[in-house]
């Protein structure tokens, strides 16, 4: 069996570009839905596989309690009314595919409400499917620590780039901590750049030496604990969604005028993609 899991938050937000162009362009009514449902039919057959996950966001408790401003860099301040429109748009739209794929796609939308969508991608691997082939759909470079830890039997698919990730000779998380992550806020070590952390982690033993530092290990252990992914109890998770109503997808598609639903071989098309998911 083959297992493909979508993180879900990244790639509707993929969607709010038009494909090929740069910039934030204005959303309209349903230009997130209609570019979202595109690219799901096109990334399931893109990728033969028996089992599909659709994840979702939680929120990320136990970080903040190790840093409250984990993520702050994303809150949104002093917004204009085209931007608060904007936002208020997308927001809107996001829910509205979050509710079609529960509702009506033979797709497993999962999540946990503390957790990150990475944290619970990290467990469908590490403990619901333990001995499956998986691929991950993700820009997210957090995603190559997975590929350290099991190596061969994850890939994971970078949309953006077109290509699959390659695996790092070195401890990827241990990288990241000294580096840190401006997208999440993660500071990092002061003063430890991305080829002063390569030459520490090629140097054997130097890494527990420079850890003898009160201030480097500070730095350090906070940025792991931030970026480490964590395995979530299985029985926590809450799962959505694996059957179809394809009378209520096909009418919502329509009520949108999406192009794809009025001609009655691509809808055929369409819809057969997603019938040959086994539900397991």
């Amino acid at each position: 069996m083959s297992v493909l899991v979508l993180d879900g938050y990244n790639m509707i937000h993929r969607c709010r570009f038009d494909w090929g162009q740069k910039g934030v362009t204005p959303l309209g009514e349903s230009k997130v839905i209609y570019n979202f449902f595109r690219l799901l039919r096109s990334t399931v057959a893109s990728f033969p596989c028996n089992k599909v996950y659709f994840v979702t966001e939680g929120v990320p408790s136990h970080r903040l309690a190790i840093d409250t401003e984990y993520k702050a860099n994303r809150v949104k301040k002093d917004l204009s009314p085209e931007e608060v429109e904007y936002w208020d748009s997308f927001s809107f739209q996001k829910n509205f595919i979050i509710s079609l794929m529960k509702d009506c796609f033979p797709i497993e939308v999962v999540r946990h409400p503390m957790y990150e969508a990475d944290d619970v991608i990290y467990t469908l691997i590490k403990s619901i499917h333990p001995d499956e082939d998986l691929v991950i759909v993700s820009s997210d470079t957090d995603f190559i620590q997975i590929l350290n830890e099991f190596p061969g039997r994850v890939q994971v698919w970078n949309p953006l780039a077109k290509s699959y990730r390659e695996n790092t000779p070195y401890d990827y998380v241990s990288w990241k901590s000294m580096v840190g992550d401006r997208t999440d806020n993660i500071q990092g070590v002061p003063r430890v750049g991305k080829k002063t952390a390569s030459k520490i982690l090629n140097s054997p033993g130097e890494l527990a030496s420079r850890l003898k530092d009160p201030d480097f290990k500070r730095s350090y252990d906070t940025s792991y604990e931030l970026i480490k992914l964590k395995n979530v109890p299985h029985s926590e998770l809450c799962f959505s969604g694996s059957h179809t109503e394809w009378g209520v997808v096909k009418k919502s598609f329509n009520d949108l005028s999406f192009k794809f639903s009025f001609d009655e071989t691509s809808w055929e098309e369409y819809k057969n993609t997603f019938d040959c998911l086994g539900i397991i």
